[in-house]
């Protein structure tokens, strides 16, 4: 055996030398290994007894397009590429494929790699990526939102409401703020339980939710206190939405005693001057919390604007059960 042949059978890789009818002519030890087949069995065999089935109809096409235009193909294929072995299972390969002329006639040399040990530890990087990217889309979830009543928290509010700040500037657009209370929340707590306080929170949390517009956005400011910045919407139109949420959470069933609330609100009119959004933002929520105690003050239930505290005829929207 020469230097060439004992490099041909003793080379890692499986080897095998196709013609170009498709038939396997020559196989290293390795092939015989990797396929489970003695050479006896392949030589002289299409080549396609070592493709899986579902694959092998289009490997011939492949191999044919190949032969009539040979060229070289270098490892690290794009595709995914899978051989037969003699008992059916298949295994992920990498295949380089090189062009030769024997004596005149034209054949092609085929490189098989077993990569079953790299593919496993590319799924196993791919499985874990995709595990910590869950895991840090929870935890930006849990950073961003209220635990108990899946709202924005207090940061996540300040950094959109700003964000809507910046945008009705730019449009010159109306945005309102609404500070919302429960009533004696204290008493829900005290005479049934903190559960039941969780409950009732939960329950108006996704009242608000579902009643408020699509852009607009409803945070939990903390304990039995909720705020909603809405954007478009000029001062009797956010007394118009405030009532309506107001109404809403009135309307909740199923609970152990009924739920009101007591609304704040304070509307911002297009400014035409530049301002600093954080500024502003802290301006209205100041306003609106005024609103809010004055509403909690004159009977509960109710909405209030900032803009109607001095008007003693008029001071609130009254609602009272």
């Amino acid at each position: 055996m020469n230097v060439y042949q004992r490099i041909f059978e003793y080379t890692p890789d499986a080897l095998l030398l196709v013609d170009q009818a498709g038939h396997i002519t020559l196989v290293n030890a390795q092939a015989e290994t990797l396929f489970g087949y003695d050479r006896s069995e392949l030589i002289g065999q299409p080549v396609e007894m070592l493709v899986p089935p579902r694959f092998a109809t289009h490997h011939a096409r492949h191999r044919n397009g190949f032969m009539a235009e040979a060229h070289g193909r270098q490892m690290g294929a794009a595709v995914e590429l899978f051989a037969q072995q003699k008992h059916g299972d298949e295994l992920p390969v990498d295949i380089m494929l090189s062009p030769m002329i024997v004596d005149g006639h034209h054949f092609t040399l085929c490189v098989v790699r077993d990569i079953t040990e790299r593919k496993a530890a590319e799924d196993k990087l791919r499985q874990q990526t995709a595990e910590l990217q869950k895991l840090h889309a929870e935890l930006k979830e849990l950073a961003s939102h209220d635990g108990l009543t899946g709202l924005y928290n207090w940061r996540a509010f300040y950094e959109h409401a700003g964000q809507m700040l910046k945008t009705a500037h730019r449009r010159q657009e109306y945005t309102t703020l609404l500070m919302l209370d429960l009533d004696h929340f204290k008493q829900i707590n005290d005479g049934f339980g903190h559960a039941e306080g969780d409950r009732v929170l939960r329950a108006v949390a996704s009242t608000l939710n579902v009643t408020a517009r699509e852009n607009d956005i409803v945070a939990r400011h903390g304990g039995e206190e909720f705020v909603v910045a809405m954007i478009g919407l000029s001062e009797a139109e956010g007394l118009v939405a405030a009532e309506r949420l107001r109404a809403a959470i009135a309307a909740i069933e199923n609970m152990k005693t009924p739920i009101t609330v007591s609304i704040g609100v304070a509307t911002l009119a297009p400014q035409a001057d530049k301002h600093e959004p954080s500024r502003v933002l802290a301006d209205l929520l100041d306003k609106a919390d005024q609103a809010l105690y004055a509403a909690k003050n004159n009977g509960r239930n109710q909405v209030c604007h900032f803009d109607h505290l001095a008007d003693l005829t008029h001071p609130c929207n009254q609602s009272r059960p």
